[in-house]
């Protein structure tokens, strides 16, 4: 018997579009976003984490330099993502990153996510 996926809650940070432009993260995961599923915009980093920390959900954002050394202090997962990577990639490679994570915890721990040059994807 195969053991089932395991499914992660994520929560978007408002940087990023509609989760509706991450079908593979919605099908296999429970994704909200801070301000069209929370309608929340605007909250300060620490509300967000504290946010997060309470409804135990890994925060995916493009705020890496203010978030990355905030992860242990409020013991909540993090993936930080470069700018320039489109939404179609980033939910390719988010799903690739959650599927080699083992269950979480909310271990404080940080990822980041970074498009390739494009020199090397052609």
């Amino acid at each position: 018997m195969s053991q089932r996926p395991k499914r992660f809650k994520l929560l978007l940070d408002e940087m990023f579009p509609r989760r509706i432009k991450y079908p593979a993260l919605n099908r296999h995961h429970d994704v909200k976003h801070i301000v069209h599923d929370y309608k929340r915009g605007g909250i300060t980093d620490v509300h967000l984490l504290k946010l997060a920390r309470k409804d135990n959900r890994i925060v995916i954002t493009k705020n890496i330099k203010d978030f990355q050394f905030q992860c242990q202090q409020y013991q909540v997962d993090i993936v930080g993502v470069t700018e320039t990577i489109p939404p179609e990639e980033l939910d390719k490679s988010l799903m690739a990153k959650l599927h080699s994570w083992g269950r979480s915890n909310m271990s404080g721990r940080f990822t980041k996510i970074i498009r390739a040059s494009r020199k090397y994807l052609r």
